[in-house]
């Protein structure tokens, strides 16, 4: 005898068009895609195919997915298009959820998403809708004229080119009206979609096709392109640069990390075409069983770079992090992010993994990065400086856990996003001396941060420094300086006796460059030091601490310090007296 009563849906109508409303846009490309691929894995060794094409409907242009592989009977056609329904797949939180490409499709293809499946010969369709407020089948005339849900299309399907010696499943997209053009514009303007929309979606999404399935582009779904093209996964892409590297970390984490001298602006929004693994612009995502998540590119990516190790030259650099497929993380609803399974199920973050990109980073790549960012005294005098002052205050190291836990390691450590929500900040244990391991412990002083001084233009805005003076990065341990920042020229104008308009003198300028960058530093390390003291100073504090704001305040106050630049300038121009 069962001790419960089933819960049953009050409401169908509704629940059905808030969960087909409620999905992302987005996710359409991905779910059609992927059922295409699940089935086309079904068909023969050497015939699994998945195509993009166009086809005509009542004389508007239409994308069409068409993939080799079982297909389907009337009858699992017809069950198919139920929502939580899923045909020779087995359903769950980990596998399929029965409504993805019917749910993502449809908010874009009220006016239909048709549906055709060749088995054994025999082609019948089948067209979901929304007609009068309501989701579902839209009747066509069938046998004698009578309204029905589920046609015999073989011959229609023959008339348009489609053979019917094996099985198959297509998928048309009809759009929200009739003379939509769904091969160029697939969400009817919104959003609005670039020429090359398909191609980069599909990219943004798949890090690998499962091995042995081709997907092609044909030409009527390329614009102004006649020839049929064979996508590459973005793994495949990043392989065939000259700088590439698969670094194997802990927890069964894999990092991919390349480099491309030859990327420019813009290059990542057509990642897909020909000749795109000598112009793939920089990028950094999290991959889990094969596809991507959290991806970040141009303006993005580049403002994130530094907390991954890479303090410059960021639209040339791809960061990737592969997941395990026991990673402890589960898809959410509509399969748009990720979330950790324990706890509060917080939303998995690229930056979560950012300190372990950069402590993995590998050496020849650290060599390219040093090449064209060269260090200068000045960093090395202002390391030297914060390294005292850090000791002076007794600061100790605290920086933020590492996620290299896998679900099939029960004893590994837990992820960062478990462990930051109980201790945002918490303090590695104390080294213990190697003459003598039962000795106490020691405190383990905090190091100063590398230091990057960014002139360029490009790089200041990449940085998100245009108007602010500096930027620290607590998962890379990085301070970027903005020697262009006004600041700068201000104290060199004071120092120089300089009016506005005049040129400044390079030794003005070198001094007033090395005191904001002292500032700054001396700012961060105080900070630092806050860091120590949880019940005086809050995590939401101590952000405030550490923000770019914060450290502007602090190369704005030219006058902190100034009769020792005034005093540095005498001694760099030599000249008795203070005179320049």
């Amino acid at each position: 005898m069962t001790a419960i009563t089933r819960l049953r849906v009050g409401d169908e109508a509704f629940l059905v068009a808030a969960t087909i409303e409620r999905c992302p846009k987005s996710m359409m490309i991905r779910e059609l895609l992927q059922n295409a691929l699940e089935a086309a894995a079904t068909a023969p060794q050497g015939d699994r195919r998945v195509e993009f094409s166009a086809v005509s409907v009542d004389g508007a242009r239409k994308l069409a997915i068409w993939n080799t592989g079982r297909g389907l009977t009337p009858d699992e056609l017809y069950r198919m298009c139920d929502i939580a329904a899923s045909i020779n797949k087995e359903t769950g939180l980990d596998a399929n959820f029965g409504m993805g490409a019917k749910v993502a499709a449809l908010p874009s293809n009220r006016h239909g998403l048709r549906y055709r499946s060749c088995r054994d010969g025999s082609v019948h369709e089948v067209i979901l809708g929304k007609r009068d407020g309501v989701y579902g089948r839209v009747h066509q005339p069938g046998p004698r004229g009578t309204p029905t849900e589920i046609i015999e299309a073989t011959a229609a399907a023959r008339a348009e080119g489609r053979e019917t010696g094996q099985d198959w499943t297509e998928v048309v997209l009809l759009g929200n009206r009739p003379d939509q053009d769904t091969v160029a514009d697939p969400y009817g303007g919104q959003p609005r979609s670039a020429p090359n929309w398909l191609a980069d979606t599909i990219a943004s999404r798949f890090f690998r096709f499962p091995a042995g399935i081709q997907v092609t582009l044909l030409p009527g779904a390329r614009p102004g392109q006649a020839a049929a093209r064979t996508l590459r996964g973005t793994e495949r892409r990043l392989a065939a640069l000259e700088h590439h590297e698969r670094v194997a970390v802990p927890g069964g984490i894999a990092i991919h990390y390349a480099y491309d001298p030859h990327a420019t602006e813009g290059a990542g929004q057509n990642p897909g075409r020909q000749g795109a693994a000598r112009s793939t612009e920089g990028m950094a995502a999290i991959v889990f069983r094969g596809e991507i998540y959290n991806l970040l590119r141009g303006a993005f990516w580049r403002r994130e770079a530094p907390s991954f190790g890479i303090p410059t030259g960021a639209r040339h650099v791809s960061v990737v992090i592969e997941l395990p497929a026991n990673h402890p993380v589960q898809l959410e609803g509509y399969r748009e992010f990720l979330r950790y399974r324990a706890d509060l199920q917080r939303q998995l973050r690229l930056l979560d993994f950012a300190a372990l990109a950069a402590e993995h980073l590998p050496s020849w790549l650290k060599d390219i990065l040093d090449r064209n960012s060269p260090s200068a005294s000045l960093v090395v005098d202002a390391r030297f400086a914060m390294e005292e002052l850090l000791r002076q205050l007794g600061v100790t190291r605290q920086r933020r856990a590492r996620i290299v836990a896998s679900a099939a390691d029960p004893a590994a450590p837990k992820p960062a996003a478990e462990t930051a929500a109980a201790a945002p900040d918490a303090a590695p244990p104390p080294a213990k001396t190697e003459d003598d391991p039962a000795a106490p412990p020691q405190l383990l002083f905090e190091t100063a941060p590398e230091i990057f001084l960014l002139r360029e233009p490009a790089e200041i805005a990449d940085g998100g420094l245009t108007h602010r003076a500096a930027c620290y990065y607590p998962e890379s341990h990085q301070l970027h300086v903005n020697l262009a920042y006004p600041a700068v020229t201000t104290l060199a104008r004071m120092l120089a006796g300089a009016q506005d308009g005049e040129p400044v003198a390079p030794a003005a300028l070198m001094v007033a460059e090395r005191f904001t960058v002292m500032r700054v530093g001396r700012a961060l390390v105080h900070a630092l030091a806050k860091r120590g003291h949880p019940r005086e100073w809050n995590e939401a504090q101590l952000r405030t601490l550490f923000s770019r704001e914060c450290l502007t305040l602090a190369a704005d106050d030219v006058h902190a310090g100034l009769t020792d630049a005034q005093a540095a300038y005498r001694d760099a121009v030599a000249v008795p007296g203070g005179e320049a």
